[in-house]
C-alpha cells in the first residue's frame, strides 16, 4: 500500500501521517508538491517514523505518484457532486481491491481537499462517513481510519490462550451439571441451566484456559459443598 499526500501544507502533519503509517505497517510515502520542507517540526511528530519521512519520495504531479501501482484510490468529504465522487466505503474498498498487489491511497491537502480533475484520475473514490455537522477530518486522522479499515484483515491478535473446543466446553457443561446435583436442583432446572450456559459458551467465544479457570471453580465449590454436607 502506498499512501499520496496531495500538496500538503503543514509539515507537521507530514509528521503525524508518516507516525501513522508506521504504526500500521506501511511504508511507501509520495509528497506530491508539498508545500512545506519537512523540518523539526515533522520530525518530531514523526517520533519513531523518521525513516519514513527520509524515505519519502517527492514528485511534481500526482500522475507520478500513482503510475505503478494497480489502483489508486481518491478520498474526498464531497459526496456525490459529480459521476467520479460517487464514494466507497473503507471497508468496501478493502473487499473491493483485496487481491491487488500494490494500492495508492490519496489525500488532498488540508485546506481544501482534491480537485476534480485529480479525483477523476483515480480508479475509485473513499469517504469516510463522518457527520453531517461536520465532515472533514484532519489529514491523519483520515489517513489513520482508513489505513486501520484497510489493513484490520491482516491482524491476528495473540489471545490469552486458544479458542476452546466443543470437547472443552461440554466438560464444563457437565461439571456444572454436576454442581447443581450437588445442590439438589431437579432434573428440569438443571437441564435448563446446562441448555442456557451452552448457548452464553458459544457466543462468548471463550478459551481453554478460561474454561478451566471456570472449572476449576465448579469443581472447588462442589467439593466444598460435599465436605460441608459430610460434616453434617
Amino acid at each position: 500500500m502506498r499512501v499520496v499526500l496531495v500538496e500538503p501544507k503543514y509539515d507537521g502533519n507530514v509528521g503525524h501521517v508518516a507516525r501513522v503509517m508506521k504504526n500500521f505497517g506501511v511504508k511507501e510515502l509520495f509528497l506530491v508538491r508539498p508545500r512545506s520542507e519537512l523540518g523539526e517540526v515533522a520530525i518530531a511528530r514523526a517520533m519513531h517514523a523518521l525513516d519514513l519521512l527520509e524515505n519519502a519520495v517527492i514528485v511534481d504531479t500526482l500522475e507520478e505518484a500513482i503510475e505503478d501501482v494497480e489502483a489508486a484510490i481518491a478520498t474526498t468529504a464531497v459526496l456525490a457532486s459529480t459521476p467520479a465522487r460517487n464514494p466507497m466505503m473503507p471497508w468496501e474498498v478493502r473487499e473491493t481491491f483485496s487481491d491487488y498487489e500494490k494500492i495508492a491511497v490519496v489525500f488532498g491537502p488540508e485546506d481544501r481537499g482534491l480537485r476534480t480533475w485529480e479525483v477523476e484520475i483515480c480508479d475509485a473514490t473513499l469517504h469516510i462517513p463522518t457527520s453531517e455537522e461536520y465532515r472533514s477530518m484532519n489529514l491523519s486522522h483520515s489517513v489513520a481510519v482508513v489505513l486501520y479499515e484497510l489493513k484490520k484483515v491482516e491482524y491476528v491478535p495473540e489471545r490469552y490462550g486458544r479458542t476452546a473446543t466443543k470437547r472443552e466446553k461440554e466438560v464444563l457443561v457437565k461439571s456444572l451439571d454436576d454442581l447443581m446435583k450437588t445442590l439438589n436442583f431437579d432434573s428440569t432446572r438443571r437441564e435448563n441451566v446446562c441448555t442456557t450456559f451452552r448457548r452464553f459458551l458459544a457466543r462468548a467465544r471463550c478459551t481453554d484456559k478460561e474454561i478451566k479457570a471456570l472449572l476449576w471453580i465448579f469443581e472447588k465449590a462442589k467439593r466444598r459443598i460435599l465436605g460441608v454436607k459430610r460434616q453434617d
